[in-house]
């Protein structure tokens, strides 16, 4: 009777993590943006690999998990690079997943300026397996799978190791095109992004980086974050990230050679309604590893 009354809370939670989430991001996004915006695989001429995991609300059972894998290899003498782009999310007996692929081209349009566009296909799904609540409530006999085509396309405007500023619908479904003759049960609101960041040097041995993320989807909350990092001799850095939904995270970074090693820890400045009942607490892990020469700056 606990084990089925802990579920129950958790898939009421899950219900409302799985629209939340639809514009709930990482907090890393100033050293990780090509997940956002694949239009970000320019940033540097080498291929790159990046994988973030989020960690929400740990010491709920069925808690919400999050992981991203973004890749990009340029394309032997052209301005183009091809890429993928993966994503799968579960919350207690729901498991919610996006996989694209990608191509993008760079134009140079200054003596250092450019600007990146990016286009991409794939598949969304979602898999919720209500039958686990209850063996005996019909209320929950019914699993659900469903499976949505999806478009994807960004735009960056760029100067190599200063700075960058781009737009991105990452999720444009079939079913909210007009494009599929399928009805889908489980409704996914169409993303939108705005990302920029920047690198200023304090001196021979300190730089800052500070970036912002603005995501928006129709008939959920307009969601900003503001984050800033300061770096020592372009290896080490701690900063801090404010959203606008009430949340905080510090921040840290390394850098090691080729790898990139990222963790953020989130946590609710102010009271809401889960407050009373559990930590909302969310940790978050980062790998970037670039091939080649590596890390040639910051961004």
């Amino acid at each position: 009777m606990k084990l089925k009354f802990v579920l129950i809370i958790s898939f009421s939670l899950s219900c409302l993590y799985a629209t939340a989430q639809q514009t709930t991001n990482y907090t890393q996004y100033n050293n990780v943006v090509m997940p956002i915006n694949t239009a970000a695989s320019f940033l540097t001429q080498q291929p790159q690999v990046n994988v973030v995991g989020r960690y929400q609300w740990v010491d709920l059972e069925g808690a919400p998990t999050s992981y991203r894998l973004a890749a990009s290899l340029p394309l032997v003498k052209s301005d183009l690079r091809v890429g993928i782009n993966l994503k799968h999310e579960t919350a207690a007996v729901e498991n919610v997943g996006e996989a694209s692929v990608f191509v993008g081209k760079s134009i140079r349009l200054a003596a250092e300026d450019y600007l990146a566009l990016s286009l991409g296909a794939g598949v969304s799904y979602y898999n919720g397996n209500f039958s686990r609540l209850s063996v005996s409530d019909p209320s929950f006999a019914n699993d659900l799978k469903e499976t949505d085509g999806m478009l994807s396309a960004s735009l960056m405007y760029y100067r190599p190791e200063k700075f960058y500023a781009g737009i991105a619908v990452p999720r444009l479904t079939f079913s909210k095109l007009g494009l599929s003759s399928k009805a889908q049960n489980y409704d996914v609101n169409n993303l939108y992004h705005f990302t920029a960041g920047a690198v200023f040097a304090l001196g021979n041995d300190f730089d800052l980086k500070p970036a912002t993320l603005l995501s928006y989807a129709k008939n959920l909350d307009f969601q900003a974050n503001l984050s800033a990092m300061i770096y020592l001799k372009k290896t080490f850095g701690v900063g801090a990230d404010i959203r606008t939904q009430g949340e905080m995270a510090a921040l840290a970074s390394l850098f090691v050679k080729n790898l990139n090693i990222g963790f953020g820890y989130q946590f609710a400045t102010s009271s809401n309604v889960q407050n009373p009942v559990f930590s909302n607490s969310t940790y978050e892990f980062s790998l970037t590893y670039r091939f080649g020469k590596g890390f040639g700056g910051l961004l």
